[in-house]
């Protein structure tokens, strides 16, 4: 198990976006983005989502998008369905989301902390 810090942004905007310790095994983050998960990744961080989250016409996640394109530069797709960031430890394993994409997040649509884990799905 790899417990990891990690920026949690649904697609539903009226739901927060927030900062929690999770679990970032397959299992929960498939949980946690409601099926098959797809990575995206960008230099020192990946965000994993829903992969058919398309064609189950699952919500863009306009924030998530915001995100992508304040931090690169760049925005190459449609992301749907809630988002998982995290960020990548030196041994290529999960690691914590980087302080830089917390404060980015924070300024364009502001972050719940959460007080406490969340048990991770069996």
């Amino acid at each position: 198990m790899s417990t990891c810090t990690a920026l949690i942004i649904p697609a539903d905007t009226i739901a927060p976006a927030r900062i929690d310790t999770i679990d970032a095994g397959l299992k929960n983050l498939q949980a946690l983005v409601g099926g098959n998960i797809e990575a995206v990744s960008r230099d020192d961080w990946h965000f994993y989502l829903n992969e058919e989250g398309k064609i189950l016409n699952l919500a863009p996640n306009r924030r998530a998008a915001a995100l992508v394109l304040e931090a690169t530069g760049v925005l190459a797709d449609v992301y749907c369905g809630d988002v998982v960031v995290l960020g990548e430890a030196g041994d290529g394993d999960e690691g914590d989301v980087p302080q830089h994409l917390i404060d980015i997040a924070q300024q364009l649509f502001g972050l719940h902390e959460s007080s406490e884990p969340h048990e991770p799905v069996s």
